[in-house]
């Protein structure tokens, strides 16, 4: 093998080393800062709470949270009570988001491929979007009753405006650039709209998917906080009613827990739809 191989060998390998320790500090650094910043918060709530500096009745010490959450486990009747209202939350939350996520993206889809949907639609979308959803709650209960429907569908609802707008301009400002090349090799109407514009618009679209998520989230845990005898919203609010703040704060852990769970959720949905993207 000629010196000249061997040193392209070797530059390839260093090069590749290179490239495996900086993705290894860089994981470190994000798992550093992600994890540290919440640790140092807890660490200040802890010594402020022990000195007196803010009221523990109210804003209990994270020991005293993480005692009363393994006091609370450790009893089968609360601990299945603590399943049930997660069931219930889980169950409404996807239900809706399903629902919501599909009609949103069917819809803003079809409003930018037609201009006669889209000038029927828009008026009444936009106008409509920035009413508050849980305004709406009231007027959803009356339709569907106090059951999970009226919950469900107030979910929905905020998961539609979401993923449609995002659709909707997702696909009008696509890179004109694909299509004039789909154009200049008469690639057939529907081909190019299946294959060329709107794979080019999913980064837009799978960020409303991801919102919707967020969306979701809050809007079914304000439902529960307000007509629900079960769910995690509900669980929040009678903790609180009873003054029992160790077992509220228990409760908003596993919503931020969720929450937490649904990003994940939304990068492996982003990884899996636009493999290209940047990451």
């Amino acid at each position: 093998m000629s010196d000249l191989a061997i040193a392209t060998d070797t530059s390839s390998e260093l090069a590749a080393q290179a490239y495996v320790r900086a993705r290894r500090m860089n994981l470190l650094q994000q798992l550093a800062l992600g994890i540290g910043l919440p640790l140092c918060c807890l660490v200040v709530w802890e010594v402020f709470a022990r000195f007196g500096i803010i009221d523990r009745r109210f804003f209990p010490a994270p020991s005293d949270t993480f005692s009363a959450t393994v006091s609370l486990l450790s009893h089968p009747d609360e601990r299945g009570r603590l399943f049930l209202d997660m069931l219930a939350t889980y169950r409404r939350l996807a239900l809706g988001y399903l629902i919501g996520a599909t009609l949103g993206v069917v819809t803003g889809v079809a409003m930018a491929l037609s201009k006669p949907i889209r000038y029927s639609l828009a008026p009444s979308i936009n106008a409509t979007f920035p009413t508050p959803k849980l305004a709406i709650f009231p007027l959803l209960i009356v339709i569907f009753g106090l059951g999970d429907s009226s919950k469900i569908a107030l979910v929905a609802l905020g998961v539609f405006y979401m993923t449609c707008l995002s659709s909707l301009s997702g696909v009008l400002y696509a890179s004109p650039m694909h299509r004039d090349v789909a154009q200049a090799f008469r690639i057939p109407a529907w081909v190019r709209w299946t294959r060329v514009v709107i794979p080019s618009a999913m980064p837009s679209i799978v960020t409303g998917l991801k919102l919707g998520l967020g969306q979701a989230l809050i809007l079914v845990v304000s439902a529960e906080f307000v007509s629900a005898q079960e769910g995690l919203g509900h669980f929040i609010w009678d903790s609180w009613q009873v003054l029992d703040v160790p077992r509220m704060f228990m409760g908003l852990i596993v919503v931020a827990l969720t929450g937490g769970f649904a990003v994940l959720l939304g990068e492996i949905l982003e990884r899996r739809l636009i493999p290209w993207a940047p990451k």
